[in-house]
């Protein structure tokens, strides 16, 4: 197959008889020159098409074809690909197969073409420059510099300086098969003895890197000093070959490379590291019989990274970092020396500056651990192990727990060095079926084992030494295959968990240092529990192993009384068996092993309902209609996933027996009548798909008052004037009231009160006198409202009355200041003598009339004083 280099949609292919053409990118494909080749007897001379070319002069297409043909030899032929073009045209190579064809870089100027042919004796690069039968060639030679025969070649590659440098790159298979570098007077071979089919390179001569794939293996050979030494990748495209390969144009810069084999396992793979490991992308030639394992990346929600373990004749390790929505395969035991893989688990620092995976399974017939810390890239075994793994728990980037079992005895190895050294002890006599870690192990170095035979056992010195639970069982305390978890509260709860896949046993609880059995919390009919988990928030979950079991799921599994449990089918069907189960946050995923499929579930509703209102501890709520409290709701925010909610509402915060409740698909409620100021309690949560927790609880209290929502104003009546500067405030009473508040203001907004008689000032009764004088002459507004312990009725209508006015007052000149009196005139010549008043008379009357004056200077002051301004 070639494509055009000038148009994207036009590509041209060879089914060894005929030449096919499609301008639709493949959509469609059309014989080239329809039955022109017939004229060249391939059917009879048994001469088949072994390669393809295409080159452009100007924008005219020229295409080329190699055949072989082992009885007479093969040729090479040309067709100009334009309406009314004729039929194919030989170029007359001579007797010779002809197994590799390519027009060179600058073929529209010299319609240079270039073919690798071989007479059955010898192998020939030739060349030929549009001119029938003129030929030269340079003979390739094998190893010992003597001819050979080639039986195929690879593809004809060009330096990205051909035109200077007239040297190119072919591969070959026959002989000693190898690589050559070529020019028209001399053939230069690499020293790399295989068969090689394809071949690709980037770059000039001097800075040259190159690809090349085996003919009879899935083996990819890269260089980066133009050919000179060849080195083989570290984990090669899976399959058997030919092999093909193709380098990305920036492959400098990217190390990115695609590969293609062929036979069992085979695929197109890619590599992004430059050939040090390939990973399988699409047309993969494996089967998907089962799902083994899973493993969820410790920072999903940033790397959405999962790794999936599979068999299906050969074991397939895959990895997703798209949350699944593709997969490549990193690792398969059809690999040079696995037999097979059991477990995948990751580090829990994985996604955190490191990229540690570990693998268990077998290697050449003995049990082994490989590791990865390139994210599946590249997997090293690590020491031999002695014991196979039959479950474990990665501790670190380096540490590790294995479950095993020697024939006699359940083993727990601990290695905190890569797997130099081990530190076993004996947990009982059956094999172990889960090992798990505490919560806070770094500190309190706590282990839980369950065995194959119903044991539980634990260790709180980091699996020096095992105990069972309850620690003097003398026989298993539980049956079958047990699956341990701890509580995420352990350190301050002491709570375990196992799981029985004994069918119809379910799930445990045992508090350590408190309990002498273990307690049956859930034993759903039939059940086969396969495995715990239990998540942050302390959400339980169980995969039933039973057909369209589902998965068993509590909100609440340390409630003391007994938790509840609801069975999660939603979702599931044609009788699917859960059995792994992985956690991260609240979305889980399991492995359907009816219908080999991996399931994923997200629970939503592990968190609470979000109430509204009416707002936490509102008064005065409702409206009071017939002595009743009406137009009251329940309203909330809607929990994401729930189709149905229940609400419950109660005079007090015990909610054992609500007076009212119910269930409701949207996320409000209208309340029947209620009584007059009391105080409700009310709560929410989803009850379908599956139940969320309850909300958490909220108060109201409803409105005050029987007849009347607020007092009725009595005096000062509205509107009132000439009202004492000390009035009498008096309101209607309101049932149920414990006292009023009272507020009087100069503004109708009551912004600036002169009186404010609120919270521990309010007023016990109906009336009160006012203890303060008001201002004469003043318009006042007012408003009343009843309150009890905790509600309050509606604020009156205000009103409105003004005081009256200042008592009229005489105003008195004030006196001048007093001066000297004049001096008396010269007494008059005496006259006859006649009656007068005596002198001190007169000044005793002056000065009574000056202190009159004065006295009423003083009280005129003094009145002035004593009003208000």
């Amino acid at each position: 197959m070639v494509c055009s280099s000038i148009d994207a949609d036009i590509i041209y292919v060879s089914d060894g008889s005929n030449v096919y053409k499609s301008d639709d990118a493949g959509d469609s494909f059309d014989e080239l020159a329809a039955g022109s080749l017939e004229a060249l007897d391939f059917a009879t001379t048994g001469e088949e098409i072994t390669c393809l070319a295409l080159g452009y002069i100007g924008d005219e297409p020229y295409v080329f074809i190699g055949t072989a043909n082992e009885a007479a030899g093969g040729g090479v032929y040309y067709l100009h690909d334009v309406a009314f073009g004729g039929g194919w045209t030989d170029l007359d190579v001579g007797n010779y197969d002809v197994y590799s064809i390519a027009c060179s870089p600058n073929f529209g100027t010299n319609l240079q073409v270039i073919a690798v042919v071989t007479d059955k004796v010898h192998t020939y690069v030739t060349y030929n420059y549009g001119v029938m039968s003129e030929w030269t060639r340079v003979e390739l030679l094998d190893a010992a510099y003597t001819s050979f025969a080639i039986t195929a070649a690879s593809n004809i590659c060009f330096p990205s300086d051909f035109t200077q440098t007239h040297e190119l790159f072919v591969g070959a298979v026959g002989g000693d098969g190898g690589i050559y570098r070529a020019d028209e007077d001399y053939a230069y071979r690499f020293d790399i003895n295989t068969d090689i089919i394809s071949l690709d390179l980037v770059g000039e001569l001097g800075n040259l890197q190159l690809l090349a794939g085996e003919n009879a293996n899935a083996e990819v050979w890269y260089s980066i000093d133009d050919g000179d030494s060849w080195d083989s990748t570290t984990k090669a495209p899976s399959g058997s070959g030919p092999t093909y390969v193709v380098m990305s144009d920036d492959f400098a810069n990217s190390d990115e490379a695609y590969a293609a084999t062929s036979g069992s396992e085979s695929a197109f793979s890619y590599t992004t590291d430059g050939n040090i490991s390939w990973n399988q992308i699409s047309l993969i030639d494996t089967s998907i019989n089962f799902i083994i394992d899973l493993a969820i990346s410790p920072n999903f929600s940033w790397d959405n990274t999962l790794f999936m373990l599979t068999w299906g004749g050969e074991h397939s390790l895959w990895r997703s970092r798209n949350d699944g929505m593709s997969w490549e395969r990193v690792f398969t035991s059809a690999l040079a020396n696995v037999d097979s893989i059991s477990l995948v688990e990751l580090s829990p620092r994985y996604g955190n500056g490191s990229q540690v995976v570990f693998l268990a399974g077998i290697r050449n017939g003995n049990p082994a651990i490989w590791k990865s810390i390139d994210n599946g890239q590249i997997f090293n075994c690590l020491p031999t192990i002695l014991l196979p793994v039959d479950t474990w728990a990665v501790i670190s980037d380096t540490a590790l727990f294995i479950g095993s079992y020697d024939g006699s005895n359940g083993l727990v190895c601990r290695t905190t060095n890569n797997g130099l050294s081990y530190h076993c002890t004996i947990v009982g006599s059956q094999p172990l079926s889960s090992i798990v870690l505490s919560p806070d192990y770094k500190e309190d170095e706590t282990i839980l084992v369950g065995n194959s035979d119903g044991w539980v056992y634990f260790s709180d010195d980091n699996g020096t030494y095992f105990e069972p639970l309850p620690p003097d069982a003398t026989s298993p305390p539980l049956t079958g295959s047990i699956t341990v978890a701890f509580d995420p509260q352990f350190s301050s709860n002491s709570t375990v968990y196992a799981a029985s896949d004994s069918e119809g046993k379910g799930i445990y609880r045992f508090i350590i240092g408190t309990d002498t059995e273990w307690e049956n919390i859930d034993s759903p009919a039939g059940s086969r529990l396969k495995q715990l988990k239990l998540s942050a928030d302390d959400t339980l979950y169980a995969t039933n192993f039973k057909p369209d079991g589902g998965m068993e799921r509590s909100l609440n599994p340390t409630y003391s009384l007994g938790p509840t449990f609801e069975t999660i089918t939603r979702g599931l069907d044609d009788g699917a068996t859960l059995t792994k189960l992985c956690l991260y946050d609240n979305r889980l995923w399991s492995i359907d092993t009816t219908n080999t499929r991996l399931m994923t579930f997200t629970d939503s509703l592990t968190v609470p309902v979000t109430l509204i209102s009416p707002p936490n501890q509102a008064p005065g709520t409702g409206t009071i209609i017939n002595y009743e409290v009406r137009e009251v709701s329940l309203d909330w925010k809607t929990l994401r996933g729930a189709t149905e909610y229940e609400w419950q509402l109660n005079d007090d915060t015990d909610f054992s027996s609500p007076l009212e409740g119910g269930y409701t698909k949207a996320s409000t409620t209208r309340l029947p009548a209620l009584e007059l100021a009391t105080t409700y309690y009310w709560r929410v949560r989803a009850t379908e798909p599956m139940l969320s927790p309850w909300s958490d609880k909220w108060s109201f209290t409803t409105a005050l008052g029987y007849a009347s929502i607020a007092p009725e104003l009595l005096n000062p009546e509205a509107g009132a004037s000439g009202i004492p500067l000390k009035p009498v405030f008096q309101w209607s009473d309101i049932a149920r009231a414990d006292s009023y508040e009272l507020i009087v203001s100069t503004d109708a907004s009551f912004e600036k009160p002169v009186i404010l008689k609120v919270d521990d000032y309010a007023l016990p009764d109906t009336a009160w006198e006012c203890n303060i004088n008001l201002n004469y002459d003043t318009t006042y507004y007012w408003k009343v409202r009843a309150i009890s312990s905790d509600t309050y009725s509606a604020w009156s209508a205000a009103s409105a009355f003004t005081t009256e006015s200042p008592p009229l007052l005489v105003e008195l000149e004030e006196p001048s200041e007093p001066q000297e009196p004049p001096a008396p005139p010269p007494p008059p010549p005496s006259a006859p003598s006649q009656s007068t008043t005596p002198d001190w008379v007169k000044y005793l009357f002056g000065a009574l009339l000056a202190a009159v004056v004065l006295l009423s200077v003083i009280v005129l002051m003094l009145m002035r004083g004593m009003r208000r301004p």
